[in-house]
C-alpha cells in the first residue's frame, strides 16, 4: 500500500498525450502541482502554492485511459519551505509510473517529515542545479542551440499571476523535436522507423517571476552522452531583458514505439551528436 496523503486521483486523457503514444512529461507536472494544492489543502492552507523546482524520475507510461494516482509526503524543510514528495502510480496495474520531489514555498511546521524514497532519489540528474548563469546576449548563450521561441499566455499563469510550472517544463518538451532535429535526428524519420525520445528523468528550476506577457527563448546544449542515454542542459531567456528566468535538465533515450522499450544508438547516430556536445 502506498505511504503519504493521498491527494489525486484521475485519468490520461488523449489531449495530455503525445506522438509517443503516452501522457507527455508536462501533465506529469501538471499533477504533481494539483496534488501540491490538494496536500496544502489538507493541512488547512489554500492559498497558492508556488515551486520553484521540480525533480521527475519515469518508471513507465501511463497511456490513454489509464486510471491514476497520487500519494504525497513532505521529506525536507528549509529556510524557502517544504519539499514533497509525489508518487504517482497506475492503479489498474498497481505499479509506479513517476516520482516528483517538489521544492516550495510553503510551510508548516505541523507537518511531519518522512524519508524520502529511493525511488524518488536522484539518479542522473543532480536534485540541486548546478548550471552555470549568464544572459542572453552572452558569449555563453550564443554557444547553444536555439529550440524554443514564444510568448506566456494568461491562461498558462495561476491565479497569483505566475506562470504554472507545467508551461514552465512545458517549453523545454516542446522545444525536444528542434534539438534532435539539430543534431540530425529527423523527426519524421524517426517516426516512419517507428522510434522516439522519450525522459527517464528530468529537473526544472523557476529562478524568477514569470507573468503573462513575456517572451521567452530557449537555448540548450548536450553536455554528455552515457551508454544510451544523453543529458540536456536547458536555458530559459526572458526574451525582452535578456535575464535567465529558468533552467533544466534532462536525461533521454531513444525509444522502440512497437516494443516500448528503449533502444541504443547506432554508429552513425552517435557520430552525429558527438560534434554537438559541449561543456556548459
Amino acid at each position: 500500500m502506498a505511504s503519504g496523503l493521498p491527494t489525486l486521483q484521475t485519468i490520461v486523457n488523449t489531449t495530455h498525450c503525445d506522438e509517443i503514444g503516452h501522457m507527455n512529461v508536462q501533465f506529469y507536472v501538471a499533477s504533481g502541482s494539483d496534488a501540491t494544492r490538494l496536500f496544502a489543502a489538507a493541512t488547512g492552507h489554500r492559498e497558492p502554492i508556488i515551486a520553484t523546482s521540480d525533480h521527475i524520475r519515469f518508471y513507465r507510461e501511463l497511456r490513454v485511459g489509464d486510471i491514476f494516482t497520487s500519494h504525497t509526503q513532505a521529506v525536507a524543510r528549509d529556510e524557502d519551505g517544504l519539499t514533497l514528495c509525489h508518487r504517482l502510480t497506475n492503479r489498474g496495474t498497481g505499479e509506479l509510473a513517476a516520482t516528483l520531489v517538489t521544492r516550495t514555498r510553503f510551510d508548516d511546521e505541523t507537518v511531519a517529515l518522512d524519508v524520502l524514497p529511493d525511488d524518488a532519489a536522484p539518479r542522473s540528474i543532480t536534485a540541486r542545479s548546478a548550471l552555470p548563469s549568464f544572459s542572453l546576449d552572452s558569449p555563453a548563450a550564443d554557444r547553444l542551440i536555439p529550440i524554443y521561441q514564444g510568448m506566456v499566455h494568461p491562461e498558462q499563469c495561476d491565479e497569483t499571476g505566475q506562470m504554472r510550472q507545467q508551461f514552465l517544463i512545458s517549453r523545454f518538451s516542446d522545444g525536444a523535436a528542434h534539438l534532435w532535429h539539430h543534431v540530425g535526428f529527423d523527426r519524421d524519420a524517426m517516426l516512419k522507423a517507428r522510434r522516439g525520445a522519450v525522459v527517464l528523468e528530468m529537473r526544472v528550476d523557476r529562478l524568477a517571476p514569470m507573468t503573462a506577457g513575456t517572451p521567452l527563448v530557449v537555448k540548450s546544449a548536450i553536455v554528455n552522452v552515457a551508454g544510451k542515454v544523453l543529458h540536456f542542459a536547458h536555458f530559459m531567456f526572458d526574451a525582452a531583458s535578456g535575464a535567465l528566468i529558468g533552467t533544466g535538465e534532462a536525461a533521454a533515450v531513444l525509444f522502440d514505439l512497437e516494443a516500448r522499450k528503449t533502444v541504443s544508438y547506432s554508429d552513425e547516430e552517435i557520430a552525429a551528436f558527438t560534434p554537438h556536445i559541449m561543456k556548459v
